[in-house]
Parts: structure tokens; sequence; C-alpha cells
């Protein structure tokens, strides 16, 4: 029997390229993609073992739809890839007062995880949390000021977005713990994940990451294991061997706040009571 996979922003990038290589491995993918055109096309492009769910993780009544149609078609799901995420944002507030990136990185994550628990418990299933080598430069913060523009800068902000999502998928894996689910972090170092798309692209506008960023199949590499090892733990994080950045796939530290248990029940706190939502 084919197992199931949902993967967040996969139409493209990093989440399509996983879901490719998922389906030639005989899973089925769920691709929730806030763009519907783009949806569509990955979807087509995919074939049929792929299906695109509209899923815009800023908009908790579009996260409750997305998980609603997941519960009706898949009894049972083996994987959650939460891989969406907005990057460089300007300040931008949604339509909850959150901040945007704050709202889709890591809010969104939260969410769609502590929703989807029950069905992925069913198959003794796995929860990927997508990291960035961003987190590891994220500094102090203040959880009153997430949301105002109080030293907001996009760099500052997604490097923060990163570091909580590591920080959730420990603290998660922890409140986990007798239950029959596992939690893996990953990230896929600096990538050409342009590369990546449903359809061809002749030329690339090139930045200054061109120039060291490795091919897509190296960035995919430790998400894969994350997905497919037996024993894993959001302890260390699944990225490219050297420095982080290129090589086969290994497992690394997280930035040190990441093991700050108090730090990380003070996060979990401040967000279940922000989202009404908690284990």
């Amino acid at each position: 029997m084919s197992k199931v996979a949902v993967i967040t922003g996969g139409n493209r990038g990093i989440g399509l390229a996983v879901a490719k290589d998922l389906i030639a491995k005989n899973y089925n993918v769920v691709l929730g993609c806030r763009n519907v055109s783009k949806g569509k096309i990955a979807q087509d492009y995919l074939g049929n073992n792929a299906t695109f769910l509209e899923l815009d993780l800023s908009r908790p009544s579009s996260i409750l739809h997305f998980v609603n149609q997941i519960n009706s078609n898949f009894s049972e799901i083996d994987v959650l890839y939460n891989n969406a995420g907005l990057i460089y944002r300007q300040f931008e507030l949604t339509e909850e007062g959150y901040e945007s990136m704050i709202s889709v990185n890591y809010f969104g994550a939260y969410r769609l995880a502590l929703m989807l628990l029950e069905n992925l418990h069913r198959s003794s299933g796995r929860i990927v949390q997508v990291s960035s080598l961003s987190m590891y430069l994220a500094r102090e913060y203040e959880l009153e000021s997430l949301h105002s523009n109080k030293q907001f800068s996009p760099s500052s902000r997604y490097n923060l977005t990163n570091l909580f999502r590591s920080m959730f998928a420990l603290e998660l894996e922890n409140r986990l713990k007798k239950t029959s689910i596992s939690v893996a972090v990953a990230h896929p170092g600096v990538t050409k994940s342009r590369q990546s798309r449903p359809y061809e692209v002749k030329k690339f506008k090139k930045s200054f990451y061109t120039y060291f960023s490795t091919n897509i199949q190296t960035g995919i590499a430790p998400i894969i294991q994350a997905i497919e090892e037996d024993n894993v733990s959001a302890e260390r994080v699944y990225a490219p061997k050297f420095f982080g950045f290129y090589g086969q796939p290994a497992t690394m530290q997280h930035n040190k706040p990441v093991y700050n248990e108090e730090l990380r029940n003070k996060l979990w706190t401040f967000t279940a009571n922000e989202l009404n939502l908690d284990l």
C-alpha cells in the first residue's frame, strides 16, 4: 500500500523536488499550495500520484479547510513535511494582525502539525520540519514585539522564524514522546532551488548565492533522509555534511537557544496562547 506524504509549498523549489522523489518511491503526495494555478500546474507535472489542495498558511480558515480535506480523503498520512515559507518580506500584517513571516513560517507550521496529529498517530507518522542555515544568525528577541515593526528587518525576522521552527520541532518531539509520532528537522543548505520548476526555465537571474549554492539533489538529500531513516530525533538537524552547505547528508547541532528548555517552553506557551491551540 502506498504511503501518503503531505508537503506544504510543493509547487516548486525544494518542495516540488522532494515530492518528485517521493512519488518515484511510490508515495501519494498531497501538495498544499497557496497559489491555485501554480498548484494545479505542479499536480499535472507530477502525475497521478499527486493531489493539489489549496492552503494559505497565513489564514486559519484555509488551514482548517485543508485539514478537513486531508482527513476526509486520507485515513492515515505517513509524512507531514512542513516546507512552505516566506523569505525576506517587508513588514506586513496578516488578517489576524500577525507579522507575515511569523504567521506563515512558524505559526502556520505549528497549526498544521497540531491539527494533523490524530491522523499522523494512526499511521505512526512523521513530521519533518524545514529549517535553514539562517537560524544560526538569529539573535535576541522579544516575543511581545513579534508583530510590531520594532527592530524589524526582513533578514533578521526570517532568521528568527527558522530558529522558532527548530525550537518548535524539538519541543514538539518532547511532548509527543508517549505517542507513535516521530519528529525530525532538516535544511537543504544553500541550494539552487530555482532549478526545480514544473516547467522549463532556460535562464535564471544570478544572485550572490548562485556562485556557491549546490544543486537541487544535494539540497533535498537531507530532507529525504529525515523522511526515510528509521530512527530520527529533532535533537539534531539533517543537513549537507560540510558546514551545512554541501556534501552528503549528515546531522549537525542546532543553534544554542534551541536546546534551552526554558526558552522553548516560553515560546510554546506564547504560541499556544496566541493561537488558542495546544496539545
